[in-house]
């Protein structure tokens, strides 16, 4: 009985959303390609694409959210349709879509990794108001 309790409590564990810290995750990267799809159209050359540094007003307020949202991130093997905003580096991809964002990033050990976590997209007017 005992050896069954523990045994859920390490599932209910493994299972709770991850922390992840954005600093050490994003400070190698030096530039970002910031893309945004037309809703509705897959047609990928109808996209606009802005380059930015990652010393960027821009990507000083994804810090920031970052910083407020580093916790209840889960763990994703899927690959994810055509997000409407995405912004990728060398070694970092963020991908937002209605209801929720997909991080992937190499870690420290070259492991490619990639959460999810469920959001609302205003939450990133930010990446809009370059437009």
């Amino acid at each position: 009985m005992i050896k069954n309790i523990g045994f859920l409590l390490m599932i209910f564990t493994i299972s709770c959303g991850q922390n992840l810290d954005f600093e050490e995750i994003l400070k190698n990267e030096k530039h970002f390609e910031l893309k945004f799809n037309p809703r509705g159209d897959i047609i990928l050359d109808s996209s606009l694409i802005i380059k930015i540094n990652a010393d960027s007003k821009i990507i000083d307020s994804l810090r920031t959210w970052f910083k407020n949202n580093p916790d209840n991130w889960d763990s994703s093997i899927s690959s994810w349709a055509t997000p409407d905003i995405s912004l990728t580096g060398n070694d970092f991809r963020f991908l937002v879509f209605k209801d929720f964002v997909v991080v992937g990033f190499m870690d420290k050990s070259g492991k490619q990794n990639q959460y999810t976590k469920n959001t609302n997209e205003t939450e990133f007017n930010f990446l809009t108001e370059t437009n």
